[in-house]
Order: structure tokens, then sequence, then C-alpha cells
């Protein structure tokens, strides 16, 4: 299930995500969404697995 979620971002941040966007040809709301799964994917590469 989808939830919608509303955040406040700083100005620079804003044209990160503006930049990001245009980089790979997609919306603010595309660009936010790719670097979220880009972080969340590198977090789970950097934290130890339990064995």
């Amino acid at each position: 299930m989808k939830k919608r979620v509303n955040i406040t971002l700083e100005d620079e941040v804003i044209k990160r995500v503006d930049w990001y966007a245009d980089q790979h040809y997609t919306s603010r709301s595309g660009a936010i969404t790719m670097l979220i799964v880009d972080a969340t994917s590198k977090m789970k590469e950097r934290t130890p697995k339990e064995s």
C-alpha cells in the first residue's frame, strides 16, 4: 500500500534534487524516490549481516 508523506526540504536540497531529476529525466518526486532507494540500498550494503 502506498502512503503519501509530506516533507519540507531546504532550498539547497531542492536544487540538488532538481539537478538529479534533470540528469535522470524524471520528475522531482521520482528523483526523491530514486535517491531514497539508492540510499537504502547503500545502507543495507554497509550494515553487517547477522549470522
